[in-house]
């Protein structure tokens, strides 16, 4: 065979193998929202740099050159057409979506390894270097285009805050470190009954995601705007605030979740107290809970602008006071004395107790707004929906239960549904199944937040499955280690394989406890 053909054949195998590499690597960089410099701690975290084609190709390049048998290379061709099919079939949780931005990158990122091939398939030693500098090139394409994708983008926000500001709907900013998004959509339920809402679906909390279903589905008709705020750096709900411009805010908790961007939580209250400033400085009214009023930052803001404050919780000082809540027959049925010293009652058929708190600051806010539309709630509770993968139970002919809480990230829901999962179980007269990989972003408090979750499971699960345990060692630790009891898999779809082997009956309950993203779920070897 002449060595044009080797190195035709070798060239075409190894670009096949760089373009599915490449959709690989934009899978994980999309994950991380075009951030190269989370991206790159992922790089090292996920190993994503290649090990199996550098292997083969290695040996290969050696036995021909001790051999001088340039043919040996084909076996190496070979080689990257089986590892590109293996990663062109490989399944991932969240697939690449194809938008604008992804096409020119991965466009350019391809015609520059294009040339990398060609270069390589006449200098093979170059290859070792080519098959590692995927990672690279995406992140200097994508930094190249960042000027250019910037100002697509604030034209884009631009129309979506001209929007808004022609809009004569009513804005809510919504934030917190958990619950907000639960919160969005039982209030946008409830708003319902005075008129049309827009609102964001799922856990949109970013600019950019809030102007593109703004761009898409906000209307004339809208009579209320409701704004999910996420922070992921100081200034962030600022800068959202001032592309919003909420009449009212909401801040549903300060807490853990997240820490590690923040570093601590004293950061992550100044951080969710933007939007209460924000509102006290320019808008009406702030909704909190009396937890998140324990925060110095709103103590200060409450101290300068007491009129702009409604507290709600348990305490006699609350503004909005929860009486009374019992659950009767998987029903929530709450009593609130209001501001006016009316005591307002109604049910709620949501699972997990701190969806008490969650409709109470719906109700609270309802009833700011507008107190005529309150008289109108208690119909509206009754028929709330459970949010769509926070504590979603799903039944199943013949099947075990499903409680899907894959969306959960905070301590405290993560025990709630271990509670609700236990009282769910002993009902049915069946197991209680827990499949976790843990909680992401606790920073210093990660192994503290798992060890005690990992003896709270010990009480609550009959089965616990540990989805990538190297990640959560306390857990599986404080759970008592691997065990009938205690079961550890690598991914999401193993732990499935586990279920299908345990033979559960319509009588038991799995619970999905959050649901990691593929770049912490399951380390690779590329």
């Amino acid at each position: 065979m002449t060595n044009l053909l080797i190195t035709l054949l070798f060239g075409l195998s190894l670009g096949a193998l760089l373009y599915h590499r490449c959709n690989t690597i934009l899978v994980y960089f999309q994950q991380e929202e075009y951030d190269s410099g989370r991206f790159f701690t992922a790089w090292r975290e996920v190993r994503l740099f290649d090990v199996i084609a550098s292997v083969v190709f290695v040996t290969a390049l050696l036995a021909s050159w001790l051999f001088s048998v340039p043919s040996i290379l084909l076996l190496a061709s070979l080689a990257f057409l089986i590892i590109a099919w293996r990663e062109k079939s490989y399944r991932y949780k969240k697939p690449l979506v194809v938008t604008e931005r992804l096409k020119r990158i991965r466009l350019i990122s391809l015609l520059i390894l294009a040339l990398l091939v060609v270069l390589a398939a006449f200098f093979k030693p170059l290859t070792i270097i080519v098959l590692q500098l995927v990672p690279l090139v995406i992140m200097g394409v994508n930094a190249a285009l960042t000027p250019a994708q910037t100002r697509i983008n604030n034209g884009f926000i631009q129309e979506a805050k001209s929007r808004i500001q022609e809009s004569p709907a009513l804005r809510i900013g919504i934030t917190g470190s958990f619950g907000k998004t639960t919160v969005k959509h039982i209030l946008a339920e409830l708003l319902e009954v005075s008129g049309p809402v827009f609102f964001s679906k799922g856990s949109i909390n970013t600019e950019l995601g809030l102007t593109r279903h703004i761009r898409q589905r906000l209307q004339p008709a809208h009579r209320y705007f409701i704004a999910e705020m996420g922070a992921y750096q100081m200034g962030s709900i600022e800068r959202l605030c001032n592309f919003v411009e909420p009449h009212y805010g909401m801040v549903t908790a300060v807490g853990e979740a997240h820490a590690e961007r923040f570093g601590g939580i004293e950061t992550t209250a100044r951080a969710k107290a933007e939007l209460a400033q924000w509102v006290c400085e320019h808008g009406r009214k702030v909704i909190v809970t009396e937890d998140v009023m324990k925060n110095a930052p709103f103590q200060s803001l409450k101290t300068a602008h007491p009129e702009k404050f409604v507290v709600v919780g348990n305490g006699s000082n609350c503004d909005v006071q929860i009486t009374a809540s019992v659950l009767k027959k998987g029903r929530w049925h709450i009593d609130l004395l209001l501001p006016d010293s009316t005591v307002f009652s109604y049910q709620a058929p949501l699972l997990g107790d701190h969806n008490i708190m969650n409709t109470a600051l719906c109700v609270a806010l309802v009833n700011t707004i507008d107190p005529q539309v309150t008289r109108l709630l208690p119909g509206a509770t009754q028929g709330l929906q459970q949010v769509a993968h926070r504590l979603e139970l799903k039944e199943l002919p013949g099947k075990p239960a499903i409680l899907d809480d894959a969306y959960n990230s905070n301590e405290l829901g993560f025990g709630n549904a271990l509670t609700v999962l236990r009282q769910l179980a002993d009902e049915r007269g069946g197991k209680a199944i827990l499949v976790t990989p843990g909680i992401a972003e606790l920073g210093d408090e990660h192994d503290d937040v798992h060890r005690r979750l990992g003896k709270l499971s010990v009480d609550h699960c009959d089965v616990t499955l540990v989805v990538n345990p190297d990640r959560i060692p306390t857990f599986v630790q404080a759970a008592g280690g691997e065990s009938e009891k205690v079961r550890l898999v690598a991914s999401l779809e193993s732990a499935r394989e586990v279920l299908a082997q345990l033979e559960l009956t319509d009588r038991d309950i799995v619970l999905y406890e959050n649901d990691l993203p593929d770049l912490l779920e399951e380390r690779r070897l590329l």
